[in-house]
């Protein structure tokens, strides 16, 4: 059964609290953290915060919690929504291809893994991905809410060693 809206519920507070912990560790490892996640128009472009490196570079990331992924499984990558009552809105792409940040952090929250991709080398990857493995593809279709679908890439972390995209793996508890 469908949620009234995505951002209440079961789904939207495990993903806060894995957002926290993410941002715990991040301060653990960086000269400070920007939490941009109550700023709205930063909500809308879907970047999480920005982390200040060493030599004063803010470096936007997004983070999200999948507890499929993990590398003898699948990446998620979302490309686009369906608003079902947005008429001539209808569609719109998802945060893989619409974020502006440089990096993404994803973590399974059940086993505290946790995946830093580069954000531009994902994209090329996916397209590159997508046209060695053609009709082969793997999509995922989630019933989002009552007013939106949501569809993703199921990318095989075999595939994603295979094809060699650089990723960093961390537990983060």
């Amino acid at each position: 059964m469908r949620e009234e809206k995505t951002y209440e519920g079961k789904m939207m507070a495990t993903g806060k609290e894995n957002e926290e912990i993410i941002l715990d560790w991040l301060r653990t490892k960086a000269k400070d953290v920007i939490d941009f996640r109550e700023v709205k128009l930063v909500q809308r472009l879907d970047v999480d915060c920005g982390v200040e490196t060493i030599d004063g570079e803010i470096v936007l990331a997004e983070i999200k919690s999948d507890k499929w992924i993990k590398e003898n499984g699948n990446l998620l990558f979302e490309f686009c929504r369906i608003n079902h009552y947005a008429i001539d809105h209808w569609f719109y792409l998802g945060w893989g291809w619409r974020s502006p940040a440089q990096k993404i952090i994803i973590r399974n929250p059940e086993t505290n893994e946790t995946f830093i991709f580069v954000f531009p080398e994902l994209r090329k990857f996916i397209g590159e991905y997508i046209g060695a493995v053609g009709n082969k593809l793997r999509i995922n279709i989630t019933e989002t809410d009552k007013v939106k679908t949501t569809f993703n890439y199921l990318i095989p972390f075999e595939d994603i060693r295979k094809f060699k995209l650089a990723y960093k793996k961390y537990t983060v508890i």
